[in-house]
């Protein structure tokens, strides 16, 4: 009896062993699970408010580019010379992409070649890359561009233009598909940019072979302000 006992005895506490570690085991997986899907949710947050924070950031650009603008024009009410400033100072924004500008130029749209997506194109064949992009850019910019854009971006001192895996990104403003219709635009000299975007090599240069090209000169187009926040925190002026 005593033997049955015993065995009874030991049984009842593997028993109860057993179902201590099938318990903790599950605690412990309850509890990666949950640590898991919060860490998920503070990158999701942290997204949010990255997110929150650039368009916060752009609205008070915006507000303070308008209230200084008011400001400047009352200025400008009280005499000639805070006029003159005035004029420079829209000149420089203009210059920079603060303000929405129209004037007469070209407008360049690039499109890809239906060989690109045949089926029995050659292995050859490739996208367009930042080279491309830059190249035009340069280009343009050599012909006296005053303002450009690209797919209603505009290009400011501080665009940078960069292959991002299947994309092309214009810094902060947005990117573009390589693979669909690319449109750039430049106001300047019509004839100036007309040379420039013709001159040989420029709408030639690397992948652009397998784009088609179309070149419309207008008197009248418009580019928009970037959306960039542009800002200096390392340069000063020199006394």
């Amino acid at each position: 009896m005593k033997k049955i006992g015993s065995q009874i005895l030991v049984a009842i506490v593997c028993a109860l062993l057993g179902f201590l570690l099938t318990y903790q085991f599950k605690l412990l997986t309850d509890k990666n699970k949950e640590n898991v899907i919060e860490n998920n949710s503070d990158i999701l947050l942290e997204i949010e408010n990255l997110k929150k924070e650039k368009k916060e950031l752009e609205e008070t650009n915006m507000s303070l580019s308008e209230e200084l603008k008011k400001l400047e024009e009352a200025a400008a009410k009280e005499g000639e010379v805070e006029g003159e400033i005035k004029k420079l100072l829209d000149n420089a924004r203009m210059q920079i992409g603060l303000l929405d500008v129209k004037g007469p130029g070209i407008i360049l749209t690039i499109t890809p070649k239906n060989s690109i997506f045949s089926t029995n194109s050659t292995q050859n064949v490739k996208s367009i890359s930042e080279e491309e992009l830059v190249n035009i850019v340069n280009s343009l910019w050599y012909s006296n561009a005053e303002a450009i854009s690209i797919n209603d971006m505009r290009i400011t001192p501080q665009t940078g233009i960069k292959t991002a895996g299947s994309y092309i990104s214009i810094s902060s403003a947005g990117r573009i598909d390589p693979n669909a219709e690319i449109v750039i635009k430049a106001i300047g000299d019509k004839s100036k940019l007309n040379v420039g975007v013709n001159y040989a090599g420029a709408l030639d240069y690397g992948a652009l072979k397998y784009y088609d090209k179309d070149i419309k000169t207008l008197d009248d187009i418009i580019i928009n302000k970037t959306t960039q926040s542009l800002k200096s925190e390392y340069m000063t002026p020199v006394q």
